[in-house]
């Protein structure tokens, strides 16, 4: 993996006055409902047997790619584990006897900043007693930090919980000493490395894989085809129109053929992003991650922002090309040999961020310095390592 700056590993996410004082009362919370039911979960461990371990991880794409690794490495050891997460994740952790998916897309997960924690505590119990079936007893791990989420586990059954010592993956909010047990924070490292802190000691966790969900046949990608996925759903984290035409442009010079990728019903909106809605750029809409999986491993590289389907590319070892902005680094960077990170951080200053609310007045003032020349010699470099 290569950057085009080295990042600064201990960088900090300073969250506003607001936002520290409603997750210190949301940990709070956690201690009293850890409390108030810690006789209920005891009963419920004790009556089980090798207790499975219960994830919950109801955000994005790439969350669940990271998250693969430590769930495949428990199977391997023997272990039962169950996955709560969104449904179109399903596919990413290849199947097992021993694991279980349950499909769950709680409200204040939406990007709509409108529907978020809007009866959030109402909405937490609905979801919590629809996982018991499953939950009570088990092991419950939160691999973010994220004190929604110890509430949740701690009302749906789980006998213990285990955390982040803070919301490291998202606004470095701390967790409270006794919402939950927290495990080491690893820092200076990508989400995979992460989440080994919550592995049993000595454990090596791999690379993500999404070969399982490649034909039987393999996939011999067209050299001249670059793939280009311009949108995110964070607006702060897209890059630039007029800096997206031109390389589009400079690919075409250069005789590649790039066509643009994106979700289901996003033709529009993608074509907006860059710039190219006169150029008659070919544009592929994704349905599924099997799909994002067979588009992306067509294409001879990737272009791309810091998004789910970038994790896609660099779990398939693509040559890849990320155009980033405020991502915390290398938390969510890549970890191919093939991929390279064009950003400029150490002049943004503001970077990293937490991509919500008011963040996005910067007017993506970090995106804006990546540009297309920059853009241009990483695919040259990543082209070349791939040879």
């Amino acid at each position: 993996m290569q950057y085009s700056v080295p990042p600064n590993e201990t960088a900090r996410i300073y969250p506003s006055f607001k936002r520290r004082i409603a997750f210190a009362a949301g940990g709070l919370l956690a201690i009293l409902i850890r409390i108030a039911t810690a006789h209920r979960r005891a009963v419920l461990a004790s009556n089980q047997k090798d207790a499975p371990l219960f994830f919950y991880e109801p955000y994005g794409m790439g969350d669940i790619i990271a998250l693969q690794p430590l769930i495949l490495s428990f199977l391997g050891s023997g272990r039962k584990v169950i996955l709560a997460a969104k449904p179109a994740w399903a596919e990413i952790i290849p199947p097992h006897p021993a694991f279980t998916f349950l499909p769950v897309s709680p409200a204040y997960t939406a990007y709509d900043a409108s529907k978020k924690y809007r009866g959030f505590f109402k909405s937490a119990c609905n979801l919590a007693k629809s996982l018991q079936e499953h939950a009570a007893g088990t092991e419950g791990i939160d691999v973010r930090g994220d004190v929604r989420s110890i509430i949740i586990l701690y009302l749906s059954g789980c006998g213990s919980v285990r955390t982040l010592p803070r919301y490291y993956t998202a606004n470095d909010c701390r967790v409270m000493p006794f919402a939950a047990h927290r495990v080491q924070l690893l820092r200076g490292v990508s989400r995979r490395i992460a989440n080994a802190a919550f592995a049993p000691p000595g454990t090596y966790l791999k690379r993500p894989n999404l070969a399982h969900l490649l034909p039987a046949a393999g996939v011999i990608p067209d050299y001249r085809r670059i793939g280009l996925v311009p949108l995110t759903p964070w607006e702060g984290k897209r890059w630039i129109p007029e800096l997206w035409r031109e390389t589009i442009l400079r690919l075409r010079v250069e005789g590649f053929a790039p066509v643009i990728f994106c979700g289901p019903e996003e033709t529009d909106a993608a074509l907006t992003a860059v710039g190219s809605n006169d150029l008659n750029l070919e544009c592929r809409e994704a349905k599924s991650v099997r799909s994002w999986v067979a588009l992306l491993a067509k294409c001879s590289s990737i272009i791309t922002v810091n998004t789910g389907p970038m994790h896609i590319a660099d779990a398939l070892d693509k040559p890849l090309v990320v155009v980033e902005g405020s991502s915390r680094l290398p938390l969510w960077a890549p970890e191919g040999e093939h991929a390279y990170v064009v950003h400029h951080q150490d002049v943004a200053g503001c970077a990293p961020c937490h991509q919500v609310g008011s963040v996005t007045k910067c007017r993506r003032r970090c995106m804006a310095l990546v540009r297309p020349e920059e853009v241009m010699h990483a695919l040259e470099e990543v082209l070349r390592k791939d040879k």
